[in-house]
């Protein structure tokens, strides 16, 4: 059946056009877009993080309660 189709289609010489192609590259190129936003703004937010050495003991001026990892 499906043979017959495309020997049909190939004989006609008429090609059947899918908007299909074009409405996914647009979604992907959206989303590539998205994503490389995101990781523009993640690298910005993890520079504003404050680095903790975890080979250095704690700091005695700071409370029990406000210890990191305890």
């Amino acid at each position: 059946m499906t043979a017959t189709v495309l020997a049909v289609v190939i004989a006609s010489g008429q090609q059947t056009k899918s908007p299909n192609g074009a409405l996914g590259l647009l979604v992907f190129l959206v989303l590539a877009v998205a994503v490389v936003f995101l990781l523009r703004s993640m690298t910005r937010h993890l520079r504003k993080v404050e680095r903790i050495n975890f080979d250095d003991p704690p700091a005695d001026d700071l409370p029990p309660k406000a210890r990191p990892g305890r």
